[in-house]
């Protein structure tokens, strides 16, 4: 296929079975199976083992991988270790996660393979109940040495910070953030093309075997930040993203870093995108429906949808009577 017929692409769900999933992930559509457990659902992937593969169109059956080796720049930028340079999820915190962390791209290359990535992450709240909260950073006032003694006596959760979100929150998670997703809450997550992730806590469960699931204590520490009391407030602000969620027919910025760019986009009629000098954008359905048009030809779009927009689709328009989308471009 010449690179003028490239179109919008569909990828296969890889669905992950972890054990705090659950089946809530059918509220976006997706085919999830009675009694079936899905945790997350990676929508655009090129991480190890789990490549995303076209679902849609003469390209059904390429992996992602293929694409960029044919396509090059045409679908991805040129990254260190070939790979596209995003990962996107959709998860259902059925049950609470792990405490966890995440490092940077330095110390990942270092200690877990010279092709490994840090995790630099971002979540939008599709769902949570009322008064919901997040594990997000370590309580003001608490030090590395005081937060090893805590958990040296197994009371970890009480240097953990405790945040109220809502539907339609923003979170950017810089690497070095202590976290957790508790639960009720479904988030779109998008992230840097990396899975590396140090637990610290996991609330005395066992899995399906019986046994606990293994924590990674120093590396952990290794990497949390702690921000010291007289920015403390500011570091925890600056973690949620401020829009306006009721402003229609608009665009709004929401991120904009070497990692990936974000536009809100929320609209009631048909409105145009340009593709600009980026090398793809994906298209995350949060609620609505509408019709994606470009040049060669159309795709319906709906909630729960994820659509990768190559570049040679150098402009499009989606027509919609309501349509509410994350828009990820580099």
């Amino acid at each position: 296929m010449k690179r003028e017929e490239l179109y919008p692409l569909r990828f296969v769900e890889i669905y992950k079975p972890y054990i705090w999933g659950g089946h809530n992930l059918r509220k976006l559509g997706k085919p999830i199976k009675k009694g079936e457990i899905v945790a997350e659902s990676w929508e655009i992937s090129d991480h190890n083992d789990d490549i995303s593969t076209v679902e849609n169109g003469p390209l059904t059956g390429k992996s992602l991988r293929e694409l960029i080796e044919i396509y090059g720049e045409d679908i991805s930028p040129k990254t260190e270790n070939g790979r596209f340079p995003i990962l996107i999820k959709y998860i259902d915190a059925n049950k609470r996660l792990s405490v966890q962390v995440h490092p940077d791209d330095e110390y990942a290359k270092t200690h877990e393979s010279p092709n490994e990535l840090g995790k630099t992450e971002c979540w939008y709240v599709m769902d949570a109940p009322t008064n919901a909260e997040l594990i997000m950073g370590i309580k003001k006032g608490v030090d590395k040495d005081s937060f090893i003694k805590m958990i040296r006596e197994n009371r970890i959760e009480d240097g953990l910070n405790r945040i109220k979100v809502q539907k339609g929150d923003f979170i950017y998670i810089k690497t070095g953030t202590v976290h957790a997703l508790l639960e009720g809450i479904m988030v779109c997550e998008i992230q840097e093309n990396s899975d590396t992730t140090y637990r610290l806590y996991d609330w005395g469960r066992v899995d399906n075997d019986g046994k606990p699931r293994p924590l990674h204590i120093d590396k952990a520490l290794d990497v949390i930040y702690f921000p010291p009391e007289k920015i403390y407030n500011d570091y925890i602000r600056d973690l949620f993203i401020n829009y306006d969620k009721n402003l229609d027919n608009a665009g709004q910025k929401l991120v904009r870093s070497k990692y990936f760019n974000i536009d809100f986009l929320k609209f009631s009629k048909t409105f145009n995108q340009e593709m600009e000098d980026y090398h793809f954008h994906t298209l995350n359905i949060i609620c609505g429906e509408g019709i994606l048009k470009y040049k060669n030809g159309f795709e319906r779009i709906k909630m729960g949808d994820t659509i990768l927009v190559p570049r040679p689709i150098k402009n499009y328009k989606i027509e919609t009577k309501g349509i509410t989308i994350l828009k990820t471009f580099l």
